[in-house]
Parts: structure tokens; C-alpha cells; sequence
């Protein structure tokens, strides 16, 4: 469902967080340059049957320089059915990343 996920936390740098299914050696960048290429806002589109989202943090939560956190997801075709906006990704992922992103973004950069 979750192909990449990408994100900062309060005193660590932008970087891909490991999500279920995919291997440590496994290169996220492609995907991700193939999902994002053109797209620089907020919001969700569809590219090459992938939905990609890039939202602020739903907690609010900002990095040392007083930044919002974004969080960048690239999501399978049947995970991504029914979502539409970043509305319905806030209501149906980020319910499934919110605890793992809390013990994260405030402690040291995870490997």
C-alpha cells in the first residue's frame, strides 16, 4: 500500500523512512523523482497508477527552524482507492504512520 514515505524530523533532515514491504537496500529515489517530477505544492495527484501526497504534518509539528514538517508518501494504485485529496489521506493513512512518526521526529535521525 505505502510504496515511500519521506520526511524530516525536529533536528534531523529530510529522508526516506523504511514502510512495510520494502527491502534495506532497496533505492527509493527513482520512485520518488518518477512520483513528485513537476509537482513542488501540497496535495495529491496520480502518476503512472501511483497516487503521490505531500502534506504538512497533521500534529503541527516543526523542525528546530520553525518549519512545518512535510511528509511525502507515493501510494500503490489499490491503496490509494477513494483518496482524493489530502483530506482523505489525513483520515485514512496517516492514522497508520502517526505513532511511528511520533516516537521518531523529536529523537536522533533514524538509519
Amino acid at each position: 500500500m505505502i510504496l515511500l514515505w519521506a520526511t524530516r524530523g525536529r533536528t534531523w533532515g529530510f529522508r526516506f523512512l523504511p514502510v512495510d514491504g520494502t527491502g534495506p537496500d532497496a533505492d527509493p529515489l527513482p520512485l520518488y523523482e518518477r512520483a513528485f517530477s513537476g509537482h513542488e505544492d501540497e496535495g495529491c495527484w496520480r502518476t503512472d497508477g501511483l497516487l503521490a501526497v505531500r502534506l504538512r504534518d497533521p500534529e503541527g509539528r516543526a523542525d528546530e527552524a520553525g518549519r512545518v514538517i512535510p511528509h511525502e508518501l507515493v501510494l500503490d494504485g489499490a491503496g490509494a482507492d477513494g483518496i482524493t485529496s489530502t483530506a482523505d489521506v489525513v483520515r485514512q493513512i496517516w492514522p497508520l504512520l502517526a505513532e511511528r512518526y511520533a516516537a521518531l521526529w523529536d529523537g536522533p535521525a533514524p538509519d
